[in-house]
């Protein structure tokens, strides 16, 4: 979102997890860079039959209405010239023509030229349903639809929550048990998902295919508006994906759900679970109170009925607003399939008013304080195991967007950089470990402003209450600078100005920031369009400085008493009761019931088993749109990069790559070579990228460099990369132990041209002449990085499960665990102790580290650029003079060809593998009432070739037999399966699974599916075709912004990639069939016996598994 995106933009110090703030729930998630399955959710598009019947009415519709479409077109020019004056007099700025239906009436329209777009709003004639086309001049971007609904819950049963997922369980047009998982296997989606905020659900979806595009909308608008969910004949989806009684293996009852066993997993981290208590006590009266995502106490309590009667309420057009970024002609085919839909609808006023969200005001005289506990292993109060934050409501009115961007700079100056003074002195106190909470929460009607601490000892929790306050009263009473406030005032004109920069299709971001204002019947522009807001806030605080702000925070934080203080205190019993009380309150239901209603509840159970286990008949299956293997581009996606070896007469390799669409803006990565660094100094390298976010270089205080990056640049990140090498001339993909590899640490900025001079010298300087930083300020760093990376492990175990399986098998996955996962917690828990005990050791372990690249010598020095031609013309002479000014390393040994020779890291590593990484199955407890189970290994051994046809089979188990059996039928939130085309590693992993032996009898099981599929002749051409799309929706992905262009092209120059490798995979996928199939299955037999498990799970699951060597329990791993 335009505004809600700049959080995760700031100092790494701003970790998302500990961020307490508005997140929607979706049905599926992207974590840590391990997708749960957005494939989850995928559609198709319209068929063949629907497209010519379009097209059969189009004719009437064009014959009939042709005279009033030219007198609109007139109006509507006359609007145009008047509205867009600037467009009128430029004859090279994007015009296009008005998309017109007569279903639905034009109420404005505008040029946006920072989108280079333009916007139309409309609305539907019959039921006012609102309608907002985004027309962009480039029609290479994504296509995007999205509708979303105004929901307001009454409960916490999650109703809105479950529902997202029900509708999307099969509809009136497509029966099927779940046609978007049959649809995954066929989209050529780039975006497909759905997401229930606070007072919203929303349903986006794109694809650079229009066939496709048009396929996944009609599914999408038959999942809203005529679900099976909410028939008799669908009560089951209820069952299935909110909670249901079902029966386990004893013959007693226990409660299972897709959505039951995520919102286990959500309330199991204590982050979560503070920021949805806090929403309770901030807004005592309005629907804010409730949780939309369900609590897991609740959510049993929904009833069919219930379920039923809020559809009703919230699914209508009238209560909808709707999104198409697109052509004219798919606006206007988009408005076609719309009206197909919405005129069947009257307009319902009441139903919108009904859904209204009314503010909660400010109303307490006295802040609130209240303490809850959360789930510890073990409780150690010499570490400090309290948490505490204080959380402001902000506003009882509509803020206007000038007030929005003010606070958005105000937040800035107050925590948006290491040295911003209440992040800067909170973080110094030693009073916890970390702060959280993080600032503004922007993105509903009503926003907040929380902060706090966590790790802190109970004897501390009034002194981070009272200095919290006391550094607002002195920021009060002191100010900012005007360093400072530039640096935040330019900081926010970028990142506002910088159309694309995460990874999601332009037009979901566009049509996800114009809901946090739409849904609260407020123009959807005034969350995209902010040229004069912008102008407004430069202006006032030109004129008023500091002052400005000073009153911001005496207004809206010092003097409001409308605050909750939230103490979170450890237990190490609390997860155990809750198991207990879950159990117990089951087994007293069960017992308090007659032998017939336990036999109908059995009944129901088995009923809902049947229905999961019955495919869907054929023609059902065929009825839903797909495209043909005709209908897909043969040629992979390319991005040219310009390599110069030896630029400007040195050592240095300079890559270019020109783009579109930059906006005028200047990418840079600058990677310096770390092989150098002595492997058992390699596991501190995450602690110093942290610390080069804090400390000082030999120029420039912490301070200055932080105003310096604000005040110059879009920011400047810090990155270390692993590159396995690729052998050029090898066209197939051949499993290798990925001995050969490139280290390098980025220092990753992006600017405007007439700032890269300035750019490249602080990067320089930070790269030359960074100081460690001071050993009471290591201990802190390193205390953070502790707390992240255990709540990380809680709620995001998947990702940390596959890398520890990984690490088992590849001596370069190995490396990347001893830098990311479980072994990284364990050496920075190694490393506080150093630094509080051995300080001066610690140190120079500091000093040896930065010296492994602050010789910034030219050969072992790569710049990659990315920008627009003329951009990247214009700064040559800021690059060559950087790059001559470079330090030839005359006194430094030849940097080793790393395609041809072992890196030296990979020695250690091999020598380290069966001390540190044993093949063996393990098990990580934590607290936690759901589990992440993974089973990994290699299915191709080292020197076979790896066909691109794998991933079909492997696409047929993961959004088949894997989501049926791991998803639906056994309640974990998600699951999910990878190849590694490089080393032939495989993993299965779920998310959020309450089922630990059940989950690991389903991997085991799936060779002899995919076998017994391939021997019942199951395995139609359809199911192969299907598979195919999906491997290469996969592939190809979406549109990407301009940063990431410049990026994968520079990275697969380094990998040493070759087009006709990349090529040869994509022919493969294309050209599977049954034998690609057949050979899987056997390689997954065998993949079966050599490869372990890692479960991330309570210790209660693990004792009870029998997965440890001779049948004993798993090899414990203790965090």
């Amino acid at each position: 979102q335009v505004f809600d995106t700049m959080r995760s933009r700031r100092s790494n110090l701003k970790n998302e997890e500990e961020t307490v703030e508005m997140e929607p729930i979706m049905i599926s998630e992207s974590e840590d860079e391990m997708e749960i399955d957005a494939s989850d959710l995928e559609l198709n598009r319209i068929s063949e039959k629907y497209r010519k019947r379009v097209e059969r009415r189009s004719k009437v519709v064009r014959v009939l209405t042709a005279a009033a479409t030219f007198i609109i077109l007139l109006s509507l020019f006359s609007l145009t010239y008047n509205y867009f004056p600037d467009r009128a007099k430029d004859g090279n700025t994007f015009i296009p023509s008005v998309p017109s239906h007569p279903a639905f009436g034009i109420t404005r329209s505008k040029y946006l030229s920072t989108y280079n777009a333009t916007m139309y709003v409309f609305k539907h004639q019959k039921t006012q349903a609102e309608f907002m086309a985004f027309v962009p001049a480039d029609e290479k971007q994504d296509k995007v639809f999205g509708i979303s609904f105004r929901t307001k819950p009454t409960s916490n049963t999650g109703v809105a929550h479950i529902l997202e997922h029900s509708v999307l369980a099969g509809s009136k047009k497509y029966p099927a048990k779940d046609p978007f998982v049959i649809l995954l296997k066929g989209s050529l989606h780039t975006f497909l998902n759905a997401m229930t905020y606070n007072d919203r659900t929303v349903y986006p979806v794109a694809s650079r295919n229009k066939k496709d595009f048009f396929n996944l909308m009609s599914v999408y608008l038959d999942a809203v508006f005529a679900p099976r969910c909410i028939t008799q004949e669908g009560e089951w989806i209820l069952r299935q994906e909110g909670w249901r009684y079902d029966v386990n293996d004893d013959n007693n009852l226990e409660i299972k759900g897709v959505v039951y066993s995520e919102m286990k997993g959500v309330f199991s981290n204590p982050i979560s679970l503070m920021s949805r208590n806090v929403d309770k006590f901030l807004f005592p009266d309005n629907t804010y109170y409730f949780d939309s995502g369900g609590e897991p106490d609740a959510i049993p309590n929904l009833t069919q009925a219930e379920f039923v009667d809020f559809y009703k309420r919230h699914y209508h057009p009238t209560n909808s607003q709707s999104f198409v970024s697109g052509t004219v002609e798919d606006v206007i085919e988009a408005m076609e399939l719309l009206d197909e839909y919405m005129k069947e609808y009257e307009y319902s006023p009441e139903l919108k008013e009904n859904s209204e969200i009314r503010f909660q005001k400010k109303k307490y005289a006295h802040h609130l304080y209240q303490s809850l506990p959360y789930a510890v292993q073990k409780l150690d109060e010499s570490q400090g195991q309290h948490m505490l934050t204080i959380t402001w409501l902000l506003n009882d009115s509509h803020l206007h967007q000038m007030q929005m961007l003010a606070w958005y700079a105000l937040d800035y100056l107050l925590v948006g950089t290491s040295s911003s003074p209440l992040m800067k002195r909170l973080f110094e106190s030693g009073l916890g470990s970390s702060v959280i909470g993080n600032g503004l929460n922007a993105g509903l009607m009503q926003n907040t402003f929380a902060i706090g601490m966590k790790g802190i000892l109970a004897s501390n929790i009034t002194q981070v209450e009272d200095l919290i306050l006391q550094i607002l009263r002195d920021i009060e009473r002191d100010g900012f600078s005007d360093d400072e406030i530039t640096a935040a005032i330019n900081s926010l004109e970028f990142q506002l100005r910088e159309v694309q920069s995460g990874s999601n299709p332009a037009g979901i971001d566009i049509f996800l920031s114009t809901l946090t204002t739409w849904n609260y019947d407020r123009l959807p522009e005034e969350a995209i369009v902010f040229d004069e807001s912008l102008a407004s806030l430069q202006s006032i605080v030109g004129k008023q400085g500091s002052n400005f702000f000073t009153r911001m925070i005496k207004t809206y934080l010092l003097n409001n008493n409308h605050r909750v203080h939230m103490e979170l205190h450890p237990s190490e019993t609390l997860a155990a009761e809750m198991i207990e009380k879950e159990t117990n309150k089951v087994k007293m239901f069960q017992n308090s019931l007659k032998q017939d209603e336990l036999k109908k509840i059995k009944d129901t159970a088995q009923e809902l088993k049947d229905i999961q286990n019955k495919d869907d008949p054929i023609e059902v299956i065929e009825s839903i749109p797909s495209l043909a293997l005709t209908d897909i581009d043969r040629l992979i996606v390319e991005y040219d990069t310009n390599v110069i070896e030896n630029a400007y007469g040195t050592s240095t390799i300079l890559t270019k790559n020109i783009v579109s669409g930059s906006s005028g803006i200047v990418y840079l990565d600058v990677g310096i070579d770390i092989s150098s660094l002595g492997f058992n100094n390699v596991e501190v390298l995450p602690f110093l990228v942290a610390m080069m976010t804090e400390n000082d270089t030999a120029k420039r205080t912490r301070k200055e460099i932080n105003n310096f990056i604000g005040i110059n640049t879009g920011g400047i990140g810090i990155e270390l990369k692993l590159i396995a090498l690729q052998d050029p001339n090898q066209v197939d993909h051949i499993a290798t132990a990925n001995k050969n590899l490139r280290t390098l640490l980025f220092f990753r900025g992006k600017c405007t041209a007439q700032n890269v001079g300035k750019t490249l010298e602080l990067i320089k300087d930070m790269a030359q002449k960074s100081l460690p930083v001071t050993q009471e300020k290591a201990i802190q760093i390193l205390e953070a990085q502790i707390a992240s990376f255990e709540s990380r492990i809680t709620s995001n175990g998947h990702s940390f499960s596959v890398m520890r399986m990984h690490a088992r098998y590849n001596a370069m996955s190995f490396i990347d665990e001893k830098l990311r996962g479980i072994s990284q917690l364990q050496a920075l828990k190694k490393m506080l102790a150093r630094a509080q005990n051995s300080w001066e050791t610690f140190e120079t372990r500091i000093k040896t580290v930065i010296e492994s690249f602050s010789h910034m010598a030219s050969a072992e020095t790569i710049i990659n650029l990315t920008g627009d031609f003329d951009t990247l013309e214009s700064i040559e002479n800021n690059i060559q003079t950087f790059i001559v000014s470079l330090d030839l390393g005359s006194n430094r040994p030849p940097l080793p060809d790393f395609s041809k020779s072992d890196h030296p890291w990979i020695v250690k590593a091999g020598q380290n593998m069966a001390k540190y990484s044993p093949v063996q199955n393990e098990g990580i407890p934590v607290s936690s009432r759901v589990s992440y189970i993974g089973k990994g290994g290699r299915i191709f051994d080292e020197g076979e070739k790896i066909s691109g046809g794998s991933c079909v089979p492997l696409q047929f188990l993961r959004k088949g037999y894997l989501w049926d059996t791991v998803r639906a039928k056994n309640g974990a939130y998600g699951v999910m399966s990878s190849l590694d085309s490089t080393d032939g590693f495989l993993y299965m992993v779920s998310y959020r699974d309450p089922q630990l032996i059940k989950t690991v009898a389903a991997y085991e099981a799936a060779a002899q599916y995919l076998q017994s599929q391939i021997q019942l002749k199951a395995l139609t051409k359809n199911a192969i075709k299907l598979s195919i799309i999906g491997c290469i929706a996969d592939l190809d992905g979406s549109t990407l912004p301009p940063r990431e262009v410049g990026w994968l092209a520079f990275l697969r120059y380094m990998s040493g990639s070759s087009k006709l490798r990349r090529q040869r995979w994509r022919d493969d996928i294309l050209a599977a069939d049954e034998s690609n199939f057949e050979i899987f299955a056997k390689q997954l037999n065998k993949w079966n016996s050599n490869s372990t498990l890692a479960v991330i799970a309570p210790m209660a699951s693990i004792e009870e598994a029998p997965y440890g060597q001779n049948g004993l329990p798993f090899n414990i791993i203790q965090l």
